[in-house]
């Protein structure tokens, strides 16, 4: 059948190909409204339509048989494939102007995705679910039935309809489903896990539960002293550095406070003093005495101050 359909398919876009180029032989010509040529409602105005939107259909008509039903959209969906067909050449006006290559692909993919959904009874009333369900249906919620019962489902299902993690697009089977069980069957291709299962491993998913937590709380303890052993290894350095500033600040950082230091200190100014200011023009004055001489002098003064102490001792 689908085959047979192909070659319809295919015979349509030929013909209006032939179409077209009568349409169109001159550029003085208005342009034709395709879908009042195929007895067609104009497209929808929406940005993103509904597939009952895109074959033009309403509550009213899905009152029909199955039979009527599928005829109609059997129909409309060949007219709409001899207009959008990405193969076929009719210019399509679209906001002032011609539509393009792409806006033809994207309504034609769009087409197909309503056809599909539309033509198979079970998606059909999966994407009815979808577009009636809200919130403001639930009544009171006895919760009688417990926790994975149909009534369960159907709230869980209402409550959570506007969320896009349940668009239709994403998650068909959350609306294709009539209970927790069909969901989980259709979501991951296999049997829910009875009451048995689930009694049998609870202490096995326990133990996994426990094992994480007790790991996750090791690490953090790790983590905590980890950086405490750097704060005390920081405050460690920082006291040291500051110790070995006072040390040297004791010894006036290497000079020394004793007289012999501030001696030493003396002559190394002298002679650096001495070495700037001597020019090679500069007149011969009398010659500087040398440390030598200066230590000595210093040492006899050094002396006298000695003897005199020692005298002034002696008297009292």
């Amino acid at each position: 059948m689908l085959s047979l359909l192909q070659k319809r398919i295919a015979v349509t876009i030929n013909s209006n190909l032939a179409i077209s180029k009568a349409h169109y032989a001159t550029a003085s010509q208005e342009p034709i409204d395709h879908h009042k040529r195929f007895q067609l409602h104009e497209w929808p105005k929406s940005a993103k339509p509904s597939a009952y939107e895109i074959f033009g259909l309403t509550s009213k008509d899905m009152g029909m048989s199955t039979l009527e039903l599928n005829k109609v959209l059997k129909r409309k969906y060949l007219a709409l494939v001899k207009i959008y067909h990405p193969d076929t050449s009719l210019s399509i006006q679209y906001k002032g102007g011609e539509m393009t290559a792409e806006m033809k692909r994207k309504r034609f993919d769009m087409i197909q995705e309503a056809y599909d959904i539309l033509k198979n009874p079970r998606r059909r009333t999966a994407y009815n679910r979808y577009q009636t369900t809200s919130w403001d249906q639930q009544g009171h919620y006895s919760g009688n039935g417990g926790q994975w019962s149909k009534e369960n489902f159907e709230a869980y299902r209402r409550a959570h309809a506007h969320r896009t993690r349940y668009n239709f697009e994403n998650d068909e089977q959350f609306w294709s489903a009539s209970t927790w069980q069909d969901y989980y069957q259709m979501k991951y291709n296999r049997p829910p896990p009875t009451k048995e299962e689930l009694e049998k491993n609870k202490y096995k998913i326990l133990f996994g539960v426990i094992a994480v937590g007790v790991l996750g709380f090791g690490l953090q303890i790790m983590n905590a002293i980890d950086k405490t052993n750097q704060y005390l290894l920081e405050t460690h350095r920082l006291n040291m550095k500051s110790m070995k500033d006072l040390n040297e600040s004791y010894d006036n950082y290497g000079e020394g406070y004793s007289d012999a230091d501030k001696l030493r200190r003396f002559l190394i100014n002298r002679r650096s003093t001495m070495k700037s200011k001597r020019e090679e023009e500069e007149v011969e004055k009398e010659p500087e005495p040398s440390d030598h001489e200066l230590l000595t002098k210093f040492a006899r003064k050094r002396v006298d101050i000695w003897d005199r102490e020692e005298g002034n001792n002696g008297k009292h």
